[in-house]
């Protein structure tokens, strides 16, 4: 039997007297788990109230749809069966987080505890409506992130119609001004025009065949531009300064244009020189649309493939290098605000992974995400896979200050975290070890000051087949 006295660490018991603490002791069966043990399974008859004596016990659906609801309770608290209750089975899995060391009293109990001890009711039914209104409330939290889904999968959809749209649209305005600079040149003679259209159009295509490329350097371009403008003067350009910050962004100099208009009737070198301007100017327009619509369209793609919200969540085979690729398109504004270098080695031959792919996409938000934070302004990310003895391995490195060796076995434990109050909820990288052992995988890290290096390991789909 329990020592009465050790009834008192349970909040609810705490005040009671030392016969009643005797008739507790004498009526529960005190039960022991190590790390990791199962209290009772989702689906399991619940039959009993829980006191934690001592350890913390997590609360968790392991199984059907994933979710990542969880709920933890400590020694001194009270879980489980409680009187008034109409739960007959537990919805979720009770998993001990620690060693753990609970005094279990069986529902049969609960008529004579009460008339033994009536203020126990009082206290056990305000820990079942606190209970109640947890729950309530994560389910209305989980109810708006699918709601978030639902939401941004129509997004998606929508901004997908414009952009498509406007990728059409500069295709079409692109051949159109191929029909605007043949009637601009009907004025020449037939082989000068032609000659004159070629050359532009492999200016165009490929700027480096037309002479230097764009001039990066603020200095260089106002030398060249002032060199320009003096040159185009001569032509009695309308706008000479106009036409050579157009001109000079091209990539074009003087020697190209002296070349471009070499055969050009004089009178006629002005109005084919304002063309080309224009021409030039008009087609990096085109060119500007047709790259953000095609960033558009590329976030759109990345976006589908990261949260996977056309697909029902179910078990297939997942091609690491889409999922790793998604995730980097979606923080690729926080690598930039970083100024961040980022390195890329995924091997061809990395196996795919049997599993969820927008859980293993959660894996990798969260990994980098926080190699994002550690690292300094232009710190180094590396992301790079492997095929070990038939495994996919996935190594994330970064360079920031590291882990101190006396909170590394801690890192994945929920609830931990070294980020300042309000910046980390210790629950990343827990998520990354469930997600990852669901999987059937593991996942370890090794950390000196400038190498942080985690490691992801998964077996061959057919060893992992059947993973919910």
């Amino acid at each position: 039997m329990i020592d009465p006295q050790e009834l008192r660490k349970v909040t609810a018991f705490a005040d009671l007297a030392d016969d009643e603490l005797q008739w507790l002791a004498e009526r529960c069966e005190v039960r022991s788990y190590e790390p990791g043990g199962v209290v009772r399974a989702e689906g399991d008859p619940i039959g009993s109230m829980y006191a934690i004596l001592e350890g913390e016990l997590q609360f968790r659906r392991e199984k059907g749809t994933p979710d990542d609801r969880i709920m933890i309770r400590r020694a001194g608290d009270i879980t489980g069966m409680l009187p008034l209750s109409r739960m007959t089975h537990t919805p979720v899995t009770m998993r001990a987080l620690t060693r753990l060391r609970t005094a279990d009293f069986p529902a049969t109990l609960f008529p004579a505890m009460l008339e033994r001890i009536p203020e126990l009711q009082l206290r056990l039914a305000s820990i079942m409506v606190d209970r109640s209104r947890e729950f309530t409330r994560h389910d209305a939290q989980r109810e708006k992130l699918i709601s978030l889904g639902k939401l941004s999968a129509g997004l998606a959809h929508e901004l997908n119609n414009p952009a498509a749209a406007i990728q059409q649209r500069a295709a079409t305005l692109a051949r159109r001004l191929d029909d605007l600079s043949a009637m601009a040149l009907r004025g020449l003679e037939p082989g000068t025009a032609e000659a004159l259209r070629d050359r532009v159009r492999v200016i165009v295509a490929d700027p480096s065949d037309g002479g230097a490329p764009p001039i990066v350097d603020a200095l260089e371009r106002s030398d060249a531009e002032e060199a320009l403008t003096s040159w185009l003067a001569t032509r009695e350009l309308a706008n000479p300064r106009g036409a050579a910050e157009s001109l000079v962004a091209a990539g074009l100099s003087t020697a190209d244009l002296e070349e471009l208009t070499d055969g050009v009737p004089e009178d006629a070198v002005g109005a084919s020189l304002e063309w080309l301007t224009a021409d030039l100017a008009l087609r990096r327009l085109v060119a500007d649309i047709a790259d953000a619509t095609g960033r558009i369209v590329e976030l759109i793609a990345a976006v589908k493939s990261y949260s996977h919200m056309d697909q029902a969540p179910r078990s297939q085979e997942v091609d690491l290098h889409q999922g790793i690729r998604s995730t980097l398109t979606m923080l690729g504004h926080k690598l930039r605000s970083k100024n961040a270098v980022l390195r890329i080695d995924l091997a061809a031959d990395t196996p795919r992974v049997t599993g969820n792919p927008a859980e293993l996409n959660q894996v990798w938000t969260n990994l980098l995400d926080n190699a994002i934070d550690a690292i300094d302004e232009g710190g180094e990310i590396t992301v790079s896979t492997a095929e070990t003895a038939g495994r996919a391995v996935i190594v994330i490195l970064d360079d920031g200050p590291g882990i101190p060796d006396e909170i590394q076995a801690r890192i994945f434990e929920p609830f931990y975290t070294t980020k300042g109050v309000g910046e980390g909820t210790g629950l990343g990288l827990d998520v990354v070890r469930r997600i990852v052992e669901r999987h059937k995988g593991d996942v370890s890290v090794t950390s000196v000051p400038g190498r942080t290096r985690f490691e992801i390991r998964f077996p061959p789909p057919e060893a992992a087949a059947g993973t919910e």
